[in-house]
């Protein structure tokens, strides 16, 4: 099984991934830990040339492939705003039998908004460039029913919700 786990930036998206990845061993992948360790750390998503974004991509898709083949589920943590996007990740899933579901973490974009500046404060992850951030609201794509959608409501009991959906 393959989980994507959908929502805008600072919606909670590596605070699920991370406890979904404790309670259920799924592998966590994340397209910024990818960037980190090729050397992009502390670099806006606009400074990252388009070459090493397809090296990226080209790495989490070998991981991803690798941990399917492996029998392994894969939690792939991305904002995948687009639809597009997210169909590229079932497509690679899906030739290998692999079926997949998206994990959309529905934080309003005021929700967000207020976390990103209050992430300013404590420095607690990486911020993004305001065009960055703003092209992600103007671009996302809210998952549709025939996406395989399980939906997740910070305002939901986590106990409750992984009892009902996993």
């Amino acid at each position: 099984m393959q989980y994507l786990l959908v929502g805008l930036p600072f919606a909670g998206k590596t605070t699920l991934a991370k406890e979904l990845e404790k309670r259920f061993g799924f592998v966590r992948l994340s397209v910024d830990d990818v960037k980190f360790e090729l050397g992009y750390s502390g670099v806006g998503d606009d400074d990252v040339p388009d070459e090493a974004w397809e090296k990226i991509f080209r790495v989490l898709d070998a991981r991803i492939v690798e941990n399917l083949k492996a029998d392994k589920t894969v939690l792939t943590e991305y904002a995948w705003v687009t639809k597009q996007w997210r169909d590229r990740a079932r497509k690679l899933a899906g030739e290998m039998g692999v079926e997949t579901k998206i994990i959309f973490v529905n934080t309003p974009e005021d929700v967000v908004r207020r976390r990103r500046l209050e992430n300013r404060d404590v420095n607690a992850r990486f911020d993004i460039p305001d065009t960055v951030f703003e092209e992600a609201l103007h671009d996302f794509e809210p998952p549709t029913k025939d996406e395989n959608i399980i939906m997740y409501d910070r305002a939901e009991k986590l106990d409750v919700w992984t009892k009902e959906n996993f």
